[in-house]
């Protein structure tokens, strides 16, 4: 059974811990609805600015918890899809950056949950697997959609149809490993999450929704998207303290954001 413990461990950061060492973090049901409702309480709480997902052990996440699988009725499968899609959906749609630290495996559905975070930090022995293949099944979770996004598509098909296991070295250079962390891994991951979340929430937010949605359309509608948005955060009054910051030769990365 997989605990989701959820803790600060920084000002601005909400960690959401997956501790389940003996199923290797596993995503059995009650797990799985524990993640959709932490990810809703911190869609509205002000005080939580960065999203910090990560692991115990030697796993990230190893995906769904087998032993559930193979004796559910068609209902009880589609609830499981759903509570699946939920997750996906709470990460992509949260207007605060969600970081995947990946300390270990992530395989499965833990490896679509490192896709739809906003950046991913390995560790350097952690492994990436679309593994569904291997279990008679296809990628859920928006797997299919997240990795041809990262990857390019025939890549990203090559590993969805033989279940390629890449090293945190090949995230690394095809892009969907934001950084390998060398030492002292959590820490180090907390550490990047507290730098994110002195920066501007709503500059945050606005930058994760627009880039999102850049694949959707045309040029032009990103412009129309970014000079709608740009629009609001030139009044806040976190970007006008930035200006005066600048302007008076300060430093940056002290200003204060508020969020306002």
């Amino acid at each position: 059974m997989t605990v989701l413990e959820i803790d600060r461990p920084a000002p601005g950061v909400v960690r959401l811990l997956l501790n389940g060492t003996e199923t290797l973090n596993a995503l059995d049901d009650e797990v799985k609805e524990q993640l959709v409702t932490a990810l809703r309480s911190i869609a509205t709480d002000p005080n939580a600015r960065v999203v910090l997902i990560t692991g115990t052990g030697r796993a990230f996440c190893a995906g769904g918890d087998v032993r559930g699988m193979g004796i559910r009725t068609p209902s009880q499968t589609n609830d499981v899809l759903t509570f699946g899609r939920q997750i996906t959906e709470g990460i992509t749609d949260l207007q605060k950056p969600v970081v995947a630290a990946v300390n270990g495996i992530a395989s499965g559905a833990g490896f679509n949950i490192a896709l739809a975070s906003d950046i991913i930090l390995a560790a350097p022995t952690a492994w990436f697997q679309q593994s569904f293949v291997r279990m008679g099944l296809m990628p859920d979770m928006g797997g299919t959609y997240l990795l041809a996004q990262s990857i390019g598509l025939h890549r990203a098909k090559s590993a969805l149809l033989t279940g390629h296991r890449f090293t945190a070295q090949e995230g690394r250079q095809l892009g969907f490993v934001a950084e390998i962390l060398e030492e002292d891994f959590d820490r180090a991951a907390v550490d990047y999450c507290a730098t994110l979340a002195r920066k501007a929430p709503l500059a945050l937010g606005l930058t994760k929704l627009l880039a999102n949605r850049a694949m959707e359309g045309s040029l032009a509608d990103a412009l129309d998207r970014e000079s709608l948005a740009q629009g609001v955060l030139a009044a806040t009054a976190d970007h006008k303290a930035a200006v005066q910051t600048f302007l008076s030769k300060g430093d940056l990365d002290a200003v204060e954001f508020k969020g306002e």
